[in-house]
């Protein structure tokens, strides 16, 4: 509201307000007393301000308060809106908004879930509800209480249909209707969402606000008390809380609980990790600032330089920037109704107190991943002894399968032996599939793509698609341009990338097989630069400068499937102990490689570089893993597990990342050999890696 005055030339300014209670004795009437202190912000001006400077005192001025904070959950006392009626002059003495005439808006979207305003005690002249809120359902519906004395002095400046008893187009005239009501109703009304207000409200009756409220606090103040005792080994608190304290007026906070976290060393955890993990357990939480840019920066101790440095490293509102400076953006905020349980509180606990708090057991995630924290069998260097290929013995890791995956995010196939190009492996990640809007399409977003299957035949060069939605199988000449109808620019990655387009049988073949129209492009020229990112931390590198295909990070990913054989035995632990599903089994595919290895367990963690055949390779670091490793298909259907990411959470997780698998750049060969023989890697190849 702000913008629309600072637009009109009106000035406009941000309070903070502190509320102090004085005791009966204090009083001298037995009850206690509350006083205001207000502290004003700078005043904010578009251009010279006029209307707060006029002597007569005939100016409008509006105060704006929540009745419940969103991000805290503190609740303002709605006395001084009594207070601010009678004497608005004595809060604002000395300032020029202590002129005019004074009106106030209550904000009760949240508030009014379990302490509606009184409105014949506290007069406000305008007053916001949210039925969302106060229900669940609908969204995007609540109300505006205006009082009829206030009504007379709004004017709207446009009018749109049902708003107007008439108007003529070819000049200046427009009747609105006479009804205060009638003339904000701007076109047709949702009539099924206010439908179904009164069963809301039907359900509200039956409980009683008041015993809403009193449920609602005390899981809250449950959640609350327990996260503020909980400690680290060495002592170090778990939880910063947001708010004020209980114990500082008579009054309890709200129904949410706003907090961060914090790890033994003190460092923060980012709220997007949080995030993450809860929703492998089933726990929805909201996360950042939750649209209250000012009590964020207030409770969070940003100051506009601050504020100003996140924006110019990066960082905008929903992004998964969540620690700028060593300082959180946002919050996490767990938010209780009538419906939740004290189950629901007690399950959350224990997840705080599985996923973040700091044992002898328990990898608290803020240090560098170590085979020795979890392997078997520790070993250095190339000190490797095992089997691998059945009847090859070897002393070293072994290169077990090699995958193309022609299409991105669509299947793959396996291959004896693939050649390499200065890309990664020939035509790997060469293609991709863009919705209506733009959009490049992954599994992600349309996880029917992993029920794409394609191979390439290298003697006929040809692409094969195939999928069960789909009665015939797609055919595409690698070499031949019979199936473009063009080409044009995409920019990806900060890049301006030449792709050719295909024809519409072909994008209609693709569109049946998602079930949702689409187009398929090619890389025009394979191979560009990569320029994502120069942060070069161990664990967490991001290629730069390598050439890549429509690949998210590298050149190729490596799972060894002696790790993969580890992440199993601890999915297996955990069915044993009743906290999964049976008969769960994750393969290598599970994870999308180019290169599935055997190794000594985790061994690949510690690798810098490495040889397989006569091709070498630079280790980027760790892949972080995220949701898409836990889609699984069975019989044509996809399955959306909670594995294997949960368990790799509770042993993988380094500053918010998952990791699992290592990132691999292509560096070209070590030695020349004969017709080409050296560019190609092979299944059975030993594999040489340093880890120095």
């Amino acid at each position: 509201m702000s913008r629309y005055a600072l637009s009109q030339g009106s000035a406009a300014c941000a309070i903070d307000i502190e509320e102090s209670w004085n005791n009966a004795e204090a009083s001298g009437n037995g009850a206690s007393v509350s006083s205001y202190k207000v502290m004003q912000r700078p005043v904010q001006r578009r251009e010279r301000s006029t209307c707060c400077e006029k002597e007569n005192g005939n100016s409008f001025n509006l105060f704006a308060l929540p009745s419940e904070c969103n991000f805290s959950g503190v609740r303002f006392n709605l006395d001084l809106v009594k207070q601010l009626k009678g004497d608005f002059g004595s809060i604002f003495e000395g300032s020029t908004f202590s002129r005019g005439h004074w009106m106030l808006l209550v904000d009760a979207a949240k508030g009014c879930v379990t302490e509606p305003p009184d409105l014949s005690r506290h007069p406000a002249d305008f007053t916001v509800i949210s039925f969302y809120k106060l229900f669940g359902y609908p969204t995007g519906l609540g109300a505006l209480i205006v009082r009829n004395e206030a009504a007379k002095i709004l004017k709207k400046t446009y009018f749109s249909g049902g708003t107007v008893a008439a108007s003529i187009a070819d000049i200046d005239f427009v009747k609105r209707r006479e009804a205060f009501e009638e003339s904000f109703e701007d076109g047709t009304v949702s009539f099924l969402s206010i439908a179904s207000i009164k069963h809301g409200f039907k359900i509200l009756n039956t409980l009683t606000s008041r015993a809403i409220s009193r449920h609602i606090a005390s899981l809250s103040a449950y959640t609350r008390n327990t996260l503020r005792t909980l400690r680290h080994e060495n002592g170090a608190v778990v939880c910063t809380l947001y708010g004020i304290r209980i114990s500082e007026v008579p009054r309890q906070l709200g129904s949410v609980v706003t907090f961060n976290l914090t790890r033994s060393d003190g460092s923060w955890v980012g709220y997007r990790e949080v995030e993450k993990l809860a929703s492998l357990s089933g726990i929805q939480l909201r996360t950042g600032c939750f649209c209250n840019p000012g009590a964020c920066a207030k409770y969070l101790g940003l100051s506009h330089l601050d504020l100003l440095s996140n924006v110019e490293a990066g960082h905008v509102c929903w992004d998964d920037n969540d620690i700028v400076n060593g300082k959180p953006t946002g919050a996490i905020r767990v938010s209780f109704g009538y419906m939740s349980t004290y189950e629901d509180a007690k399950e959350f606990i224990d997840f705080i107190v599985k996923s973040f708090l700091s044992s002898s057991s328990y990898n608290s995630g803020n240090g560098s991943l170590s085979r020795k924290n979890y392997a078997s069998s520790p070993s250095d260097g190339y000190c490797f002894s095992y089997s691998g290929i059945e009847g090859h013995p070897t002393s070293g890791p072994l290169l077990k399968s090699i995958y193309v995956y022609p299409i991105k995010s669509c299947a793959g196939f396996n291959v004896e032996k693939w050649p390499l190009c200065d890309s990664g492996l020939l035509y790997d990640r060469e293609w991709i599939l863009r919705g209506v809007s733009g959009d490049i399409l992954t599994q992600k977003k349309v996880p029917e793509m992993r029920l794409i299957r394609n191979t390439i035949d290298l003697i006929m060069k040809i692409l094969v698609a195939e999928s069960p939605r789909c009665k015939v199988k797609l055919w595409l000449d690698l070499e031949s341009d019979t199936n473009y109808c063009g080409k044009e620019y995409l920019s990806l990655n900060n890049q301006r990338l030449e792709v050719h387009v295909y024809d519409d049988e072909v994008n209609q073949w693709f569109s049946c097989a998602i079930g949702r129209p689409c187009t398929l492009l090619r890389l025009a020229s394979p191979g560009y630069k990569s320029c994502l990112s120069n942060f070069t931390s161990q664990h967490m590198c991001r290629d730069v400068g390598a050439k890549l295909n429509f690949v998210n990070e590298a050149q190729f990913l490596l799972i060894n499937e002696e790790s993969v054989c580890d992440l199993n035995r601890r999915i297996k632990a955990n069915e044993q102990k009743g906290l999964l599903r049976a008969d769960i089994q994750v393969n290598p595919m599970r994870f999308r490689p180019n290169l599935v290895i055997s190794a000594g367990e985790y061994t690949e963690d510690e690798w810098r570089s490495l040889t397989i055949g006569n091709s070498k390779f630079t280790s980027l670091g760790g892949c972080n893993r995220c949701q898409m490793i836990n889609l699984d298909d069975e019989r044509d259907q996809i399955l959306k597990l909670k594995e294997p990411l949960s368990t790799l959470a509770t042993y993988r997780r380094i500053k918010g990342k998952i990791l699992f698998g290592i990132l691999l750049r292509y560096e070209g060969c070590v030695k020349e050999g004969q017709d080409g023989t050296h560019a190609w890697l092979q299944v059975g190849q030993e594999i040489n890696p340093r880890c120095e």
